[in-house]
């Protein structure tokens, strides 16, 4: 017998008296494709995905292990592949899919046989209740392979899909293989063909679903621990410890990597902490279980929390650290609030008396400060560019338990800092040091530092303040690709220009007036503005410049005439020399700032 010698009508009988249909003295039915699939549904929906492709899986084992004995018990057959390729023409014949064989390659101890369903009833079904998903879907398909292949095979044979329409692609694949010639992922399979009952899927669901309610139970009571901490006003960091000794984990809030507050169970945890946040040694998770959860409010970022522990978490884990964000949340966010407050009162007031200082209302709201105006100050101003990512930068100073102690707020466009007592000895320090963080954190921002001039009043003070925001916005104008610091000290001889003037225009003064030099000397390698400089220092006197240039009189004059030209001044007026000596103190100014910002690779720099 071959294969190809099957017949519709030679293999089923029908008694028209009782309606009967029979396979091999077997009694069949005929059933609508639709039932299966509400019947494939219902099992997704009252077992889950998993448990329902296994029990699909397992049936249709038995349905072709049933063919694949009757068809062995039938007939004689020419040999053994001949009875191995009856059973793609069986399923076809039985309405289920057409199947058509590829290639078959068998001997005595294993089996290989490929080919392609179409047609298939499962796929149709699944799509039209599920949609098409990310997984292949002909389980009764794959299992009565399976079972056939494995009855007529004599070992056990397992086939799969890899092609499946369910998941969007043309047509269907099967690939079948004795067990032994299976690849690691595709062993998995064989799991689905363990002998559970409909009965015990249920009663492993009901298990679950016991496990999950008594969680659920646990963590509504954890929950009520919870508000108890919120309503008695606990400290955050009571909450973190309470919740990390519930679950036995370590907890850290952080934002931006900088910790905000952590209970770490025992010292190997932190440093886990540690190389995976400072270091970035991301070997750290595949190690150790790391978890992370955004704390946000009305769209603020506030922090996220990092659950560390060396196994994964379970199911009762996860409900309670959910319960506890939503503290943790409601916590972080009332602190930020009043924080903000405070921010803004300070902000408020630091401008009333820097506006119109008065000593009795400064004794009343002193509480808020910590400088005082009478000793030593400087303000030290940060423009962020772009200028939306200021509060993120404001929120990461604050955080640093370096700045605990110094009056920080922000306005307009900038973030102050008032530098007392011994920061204020080493200003240029103070301010390199709290670059190099922020540059750190946040790689992507650039940040223009203006340090103000030293004070010891309210009146220099608010001096101070403004010469730090115009110094800012100079280096901004000036070098808008670098990260840059620039002191009073360097720029002292244009501040007036620079507060009281638009600076992009003295920016475009200098260039009229000694762009031209500036070119000069920088493609002919000369010194003439060196020569202008000094010439002007001297008040014009021709014979002391040539003296401190060791020129003689003929070249100092044949410079002098070349700088007249290219700047197109006349030096022996009052005006020209006032022009020039401005243009050169812009210039000089701006040569700082730029040598800074080269001399430290574009981080910052002292003269």
């Amino acid at each position: 017998m071959k294969a190809s010698q099957l017949f519709f009508d030679n293999l089923l009988e029908t008694n028209p008296r009782t309606g009967m249909i029979t396979f091999n003295h077997k009694r069949m039915v005929l059933v609508s494709v639709e039932a299966l699939g509400l019947l494939r549904r219902d099992l997704i929906n009252t077992l889950g995905i998993d448990r329902a492709k296994g029990f699909l899986m397992r049936y249709g084992w038995e349905w072709g292990k049933k063919d694949g004995e009757s068809l062995t018990s039938m007939y004689k057959w020419k040999n053994r592949k001949e009875l191995i390729l009856a059973g793609p023409v069986l399923h076809t014949l039985e309405g289920v899919v057409t199947v058509e064989p590829d290639q078959i390659e068998l001997n005595e101890d294993s089996l290989y046989f490929t080919g392609f369903w179409r047609n298939s009833f499962e796929a149709e079904e699944h799509i039209e209740c599920h949609g098409h998903g990310s997984d292949e879907v002909c389980w009764i398909l794959s299992g009565y392979a399976s079972g056939y292949l494995t009855s007529t095979f004599g070992k056990d044979v397992i086939a799969y899909e890899e092609i499946c329409v369910g998941k969007g692609d043309p047509y269907c694949q099967f690939t079948a293989k004795t067990v032994d010639q299976l690849e690691g992922k595709h062993k998995k399979y064989l799991s689905y063909y363990k002998a559970e009952s409909l009965v015990s899927e249920l009663d492993r669901a009901y298990r679950e679903l016991n496990d999950i309610n008594q969680n659920i139970v646990e963590a509504d009571k954890f929950q009520q621990d919870l508000t108890d901490f919120l309503l008695e006003d606990r400290p955050l960091a009571e909450t973190v410890e309470f919740v990390a000794n519930s679950i036995q984990r370590s907890l850290v809030i952080d934002y931006y990597n900088r910790k905000i507050e952590s209970a770490f169970s025992n010292d190997f945890d932190e440093t886990v902490y540690n190389n995976w946040s400072d270091n970035f040694i991301y070997t750290e998770e595949k190690n150790n279980d790391i978890s992370t959860f955004p704390i946000r409010a009305n769209n603020i970022n506030l922090g996220r929390l990092v659950v560390i522990g060396q196994k994964k978490m379970s199911q009762k884990d996860q409900l309670i650290i959910n319960r506890a964000l939503s503290v943790f949340t409601i916590q972080m966010y009332h602190d930020w609030k009043i924080a903000r407050s405070l921010w803004k009162k300070k902000e408020n007031f630091f401008e009333e008396i820097i506006s119109n200082f008065d000593s009795g209302d400064f004794e009343r709201f002193s509480h808020l400060f910590h400088f005082l105006p009478s000793n030593k100050n400087r303000v030290l101003s940060i423009k962020v560019e772009p200028a939306e990512s200021r509060q993120d930068v404001m929120q990461c100073i604050k955080l640093n338990p370096a700045n605990t102690n110094k009056d920080i707020f922000t306005n307009d466009d900038y973030i102050y800092i008032v530098l007392t007592n011994e920061e204020d000895r080493k200003p240029l320090d103070e301010a390199t040091n709290m670059l190099s963080q922020l540059s750190k954190e946040f790689c992507n921002l650039k940040f223009y530092i203006g340090i103000g001039r030293e004070s010891r009043d309210m009146a220099t003070l608010k001096k101070s303040y403004e010469d730090s925001r115009s110094i800012s916005d100079f280096i901004h104008l000036t070098n808008p690709a670098s990260n840059i610091i620039s002191i009073y000290e360097d720029v002292k001889s244009v501040m007036m220009f620079l507060k009281g003037t638009d600076q992009n225009e003295l920016i475009d003064f200098y260039k009229k007036t000694i762009g031209e030099l500036v070119d000069y000397d920088s493609s002919n390698q000369s010194n003439f503005l060196i020569t202008l400089k000094t010439y002007l220092d001297n008040n014009g006197n021709l014979q002391q410049t040539a003296d401190e240039l060791h020129l003689s009189i003929a070249g100092l004059r044949y410079r002098l005439e070349k700088i007249e030209g290219l700047c197109d001044v006349d030096l022996k007026t009052g005006e020209g020399r006032f022009n020039c000596q401005l243009a050169l103190q812009v210039y000089f100014a701006i040569s700082i700032n730029n040598n800074k910002s080269e001399d430290d690779d574009s981080l910052t720099l002292n003269a």
